[in-house]
């Protein structure tokens, strides 16, 4: 191969979406070719050159199999701008009704394209894709505004056309007008005059070099936040091209975007729902922190990742170590239990958790407080029940006292606690405690509680800034110990120091809490991500109707607001695709051999590896037996507690709590049978606690389906579970048989 210099390329989100639309396979193509191309080849299968027919000579393309191609714009030499990918034909006639905005003055600089006009579409001056989907204009107020009307006439423009352009909200609009009979020069005359001012206009070398650099000016200083991605270098396209496409973690959205770049003068929160891409904006936020870390060099503390799934923490650090530009060695990935536990034992207090000894010790205590007569054996509370009511909210909250517990607001929990059953649950806590110093133990929330005692009393802070990824599943507490490990003695919220980062439509644990009754405010610091990227719209829209009918208690919220419908919270996707399957079986072993044999199918067709399957169970116990059928069917599988995010040949297998955090191309839910999902209301149990059980499992399920981004199969073996009775219109019901 003939290589001549290297070349950098940065990428639009136009770009990343293009490459949803093509099979793995031809993704990796583009990657493939996107590396020879950067590394400066001069190979002829690339066809590197212009397109013709494309105002300029700026648009350019190369070639990655026979019939797909990439499409780029010269930023200036040597230096490109992916924003296409696909088959030819397409992608040539997007690219020549499409045109770039470089406006300096609005600070927008973006790929636009004709609008798919419907009745009623715009009436909010929002714009839609070639593929019908909806966007953002983020043009700010009308076209040309920096060209008076005189100028604009000098430029070339009669006064009826100015006239026109004066009526226009968008630079969509101002493509529409190539389909009204306007010339095409016109038009390419208005898009260039958006680049530059009436006095730039008036310079000889307008439409030469001085064309380019504007455009890498405005990618340099402003494009991140029309999303276009920072420059890569030969080297990372390489890294890109041989990985998996979903290691591909690097691009963010605009709306996205600005999260990550954004400073704060305290704690900020973003929240959003399944698919929004709150990982991905952690990841880059705590990336950029660690850039200007090195830049500033002003203290020698690290940045803290933390959540409360202890399998999640390696899966992210992989996920950061594969973003280029992410800086190594000044980022600790930890999960915030065994955070609490190393804080304890630098403290030189070992404070182990023995989990039978726990156990033994809250049977004891639940059979000496609630005997008959007493108000929780009255009301029919459980052993595990109250064991959650302790470790999440009196000591999850940090509770001294009984008198503060009869006063708080019990937020997340939905049996009602009057204050004889508080002070029964207070006693029941002390002979719990009585019980473990006993047998010489404690509780992970005893952990947790002297972690915090440690991190206040540090002389200062252990960690410049730290993020909080599934916040809504920590206690308080927990938040409080990460709080105090960034701000040290003095306990006021440092700037940029904390991200809090969370849904509580994916609460899957019980209690809750808001920022506001742990102290923290982030008022006008609080970002919504409300576009769905990972699923598409028929995933979605079985997820809310098989589980969107509960209420959320979201952490901004007031403690006394009302908590909001889940369908209320879901974000828009923005890709289409196959109606998800409920497969009805017969019987259990039938839906086994459906499940070997489909995964079969899937991975021979061509279209998806084994890696980019995941099975997704209810309860530990059918995870262990799911992944030994696998295994003994020939089709390699391993449980998801080690799965660390590196890319394997193996179908991931786990419970519906462990499968928090991921994602797959097709996801498989088996067992979703009458009885089993929910689980049976048990004789001790009242109605007000199963119905809290109920909605927290309802949550699970909604967060495995969640994890499908292309394909989402769910089966089972005699009678359907109750939460897909009422919503089989949805599916694409089928049997064995059919597929």
């Amino acid at each position: 191969m003939k290589v001549l210099t290297d070349r950098r390329v940065a990428f639009s989100w136009t770009f990343s979406d293009s490459l949803k639309e093509l099979t793995e396979v031809d993704a990796d193509k583009c990657w493939v070719a996107l590396s020879d191309f950067a590394a400066g080849s001069t190979k002829p299968g690339l066809r590197f050159g212009p397109i013709q027919g494309i105002h300029s000579g700026r648009g350019w393309k190369i070639r990655a199999s026979r019939n797909l191609r990439i499409v780029m714009r010269k930023v200036e030499d040597k230096v490109y701008l992916a924003y296409l990918a696909g088959p030819r034909d397409q992608i040539y006639e997007r690219a020549r009704r499409g045109r770039f905005v470089v406006d300096r003055v609005g600070e927008n600089v973006r790929f636009v394209e004709p609008r798919l006009q419907e009745q009623g579409e715009f009436e909010d001056h929002q714009s839609v894709n070639w593929t019908g989907r909806r966007l953002v204009v983020d043009d700010a107020g009308y076209v040309l505004t920096h060209w008076s009307d005189s100028e604009l006439i000098e430029a070339g423009f009669s006064a009826a056309e100015v006239a026109t352009i004066r009526s226009l909200d968008s630079h969509e609009d101002l493509l529409a007008l190539l389909d009204a009979g306007w010339d095409e020069g016109q038009v390419d005359l208005a898009f260039e005059l958006s680049e530059v001012t009436p006095a730039e206009w008036r310079a000889p070398d307008l439409f030469g070099d001085a064309a380019e650099l504007r455009l890498s000016y405005a990618l340099e200083n402003f494009g991140a936040l029309h999303g276009i991605s920072r420059l890569f270098s030969p080297e990372d396209i390489a890294k890109i091209a041989a990985g998996p496409i979903e290691d591909w973690m690097v691009f963010l959205h605009p709306d996205q975007r600005a999260a990550t770049t954004r400073r704060f003068e305290g704690p900020a929160l973003v929240r959003g729902s399944a698919g929004t891409g709150k990982t991905v904006v952690a990841l880059h936020w705590v990336a950029e922190r660690a850039r200007r870390a090195q830049e500033e060099e002003e203290e020698d503390l690290p940045i803290l990742f933390t959540t409360f799934v202890k399998t999640l923490p390696p899966v992210f650090e992989n996920l950061y170590r594969r973003m280029p530009m992410a800086p190594e060695g000044l980022v600790e990935f930890v999960n915030i239990d065994k955070l609490a536990y190393r804080i304890c034992g630098e403290a030189k207090e070992e404070r182990w958790v023995d989990r039978n000894a726990v156990r033994e010790a809250a049977q004891a205590a639940f059979k000496a407080i609630v005997t008959p007569g007493t108000p929780l054996a009255n009301d029919g509370v459980s052993q595990q029940y109250l064991e959650d009511e302790v470790r999440k909210v009196v000591k999850g909250r940090g509770l001294d006292s009984v008198d503060e517990y009869l006063h708080i607001q019990r937020t997340g929990r939905g049996a009602r606690f009057e204050e004889s059953r508080r002070r029964q649950v207070w006693e029941f806590m002390e002979a719990w405690d009585s019980g473990m110093s006993e047998r010489g133990t404690v509780d992970y929330a005893d952990v947790m509680l002297r972690a915090l005692e440690f991190a206040q009393a540090r002389p200062g802070p252990a960690y410049r800034s730290a993020v909080i990824d599934e916040a809504q599943d920590l206690t308080l507490v927990g938040l409080q110990l990460v709080r105090a490990l960034v701000n040290g003695p003095k306990a006021v919220d440092r700037p940029d120091g904390l991200l809090i980062v969370g849904d509580g439509a994916q609460r899957i644990y019980p209690g809750a809490f808001t920022l506001r009754q742990a102290g923290v405010e982030v008022r006008g610091r609080t970002t919504v991500l409300r576009q769905n990227y990972r699923n598409t719209s028929e995933i979605q829209r079985i997820a809310m109707a098989v589980a969107g009918r509960g209420e959320v208690v979201q952490m901004d919220l007031d403690p006394n607001d009302k908590p909001l419908p889940r369908d209320r919270e879901s974000g828009e996707p923005i890709r289409s695709g196959l109606r998800p399957l409920l497969v009805d079986c017969g019987d259990d072993h039938a839906e086994n051999e459906f499940l070997v044999k489909q995964i079969r199918s899937l991975v021979d067709s061509g279209t998806v590896a084994l890696g980019d399957i995941g099975v997704f169970v209810l309860i530990n116990r059918a995870v262990s037996s799911t992944v030994r059928r696998l295994r003994d069917a020939g089709i390699p599988a391993v449980k998801l507690e080690r799965y660390d995010g590196v890319p394997t040949p193996e179908v991931k297998v786990g419970n519906y709590k462990r499968s928090k955090g991921l994602e797959f191309k097709v996801v498989f839910l088996p067992r979703v049978k009458a009885g089993h999902v929910p689980r049976k209301k048990t004789a001790r149990q009242s109605n007000e606690e199963y119905a809290e059980q109920r909605a927290l499992e309802l949550s699970e399920f909604y967060v495995a389906m969640m994890r499908a981004r292309d394909q989402l199969i769910v089966s089972f073996g005699k009678d359907p579970s109750e939460l897909l009775v009422a919503s089989m219109d949805e599916f694409e019901t089928v049997t064995p048989g059919d597929l």
